[in-house]
């Protein structure tokens, strides 16, 4: 039996997944985009990819602008491009009609920044948490949590990161951690503070005595490896509780962002240059280094991270100060002599 137009659709894009697969193509929401994209295709009556025009794009990517980011919606685009590439490469279509499709302006988005006090209230609170139960397995999911928020925030760790960690890529002798293959498919290793060394040592000795097979370095009550949801959801408990939690919120063309656990990253950045620009340093030669720690494959991937803060202009300005006034100085000696 001859498949219908809107299942021809849906085994083309199945076909279209499995050679993307079989190229080696690492993606994740791709399926998804072809997901919504089939359903809005059935919605509208389409039969066939050649009944495909540009107009029709624009009214999907309008669509999807109603409610998602343009970094959200320039996604679809890119994976709407690489569908059609496959469609003319195949014979399906006749004409690329995604050319039309423009990619649309980022929102400008500010991060949260915790501030010092209120990092010191959250590790106090999440090691306080650890002491109100007492059932090993609970004290273990709770020890857990404390340790990988500490090593989050001390190393600015991607949140997937600190999750997907074994026992074997903690070194305990050299204080370095591995990180494997991550975002942009990367490896690194990363030197630890001795502190948080000292937060991971405490949480591995009693960890040995509860759960010592696990290959998962932080487990969750249940003694699996702890989920990325997991911590987040107790992490936001924490910040309600404190009465830090602030939600995302729009302002026309600025997002701001909430006090989420990917916000630790980006106060990891900032305080990283402050330390720097306090300390007298060249931030700008420093910052290949801080990419490769970050585990960015490009520095200006680490730029998006740098903020302008109060705490920045103010030391940007003593050491605009301190070059400039001396020149200034010479310079009107110069002319009293003249």
């Amino acid at each position: 039996m001859r498949p219908t137009g809107e299942q021809e659709i849906v085994l083309t894009l199945q076909r279209f997944l499995e050679w993307a697969h079989n190229q080696g193509w690492q993606y994740t929401m791709v399926p998804f985009h072809l997901e919504r994209f089939e359903g809005f295709l059935r919605e509208r009556g389409v039969q066939s990819f050649e009944q495909v025009d540009t107009p029709l794009l624009l009214d999907f990517q309008r669509h999807l602008a109603a409610g998602r980011s343009p970094a959200t919606v320039n996604g679809y685009r890119s994976t709407l491009r690489a569908l059609w590439r496959y469609l003319l490469r195949e014979e399906i279509v006749s004409q690329d009609v995604t050319k039309g499709i423009p990619l649309l302006h980022p929102d400008f988005f500010v991060p949260y920044l915790y501030l010092p006090q209120q990092l010191t209230r959250i590790e106090r609170a999440t090691a306080a948490a650890i002491g109100e139960v007492r059932f090993p397995a609970y004290r273990l999911g709770r020890r857990a949590r404390h340790t990988a928020l500490v090593l989050i925030r001390d190393c600015g760790l991607r949140v997937s990161e600190a999750c997907h960690l074994n026992l074997t890529h903690y070194d305990r002798e050299s204080r370095t951690l591995h990180i494997e293959r991550t975002k942009f498919f990367k490896s690194r290793v990363i030197p630890l503070p001795r502190s948080t060394c000292v937060q991971i040592n405490r949480y591995l000795y009693y960890r040995q005595r509860i759960a010592p097979d696990s290959p998962a370095l932080f487990l969750s009550t249940t003694g699996t490896r702890l989920s990325r949801l997991g911590l987040e959801q107790s992490f936001q408990r924490v910040l309600q509780q404190l009465a830090i939690y602030k939600p995302r919120r729009r302002h026309r063309r600025t997002v701001y962002g909430s006090t989420n656990l990917h916000a630790l990253r980006h106060s990891f950045v900032v305080r990283t240059l402050e330390r720097w620009q306090a300390q007298g340093l060249d931030v700008e030669a420093l910052l290949p280094l801080l990419s490769g720690y970050m585990g960015h494959v490009q520095v200006s991937y680490t730029a998006t991270y740098l903020h302008l803060t109060p705490r920045l202009r103010q030391l940007a300005s003593e050491s605009f100060e301190a070059m400039v006034l001396p020149q200034l100085d010479r310079a009107d000696e110069i002319d009293e002599d003249g």
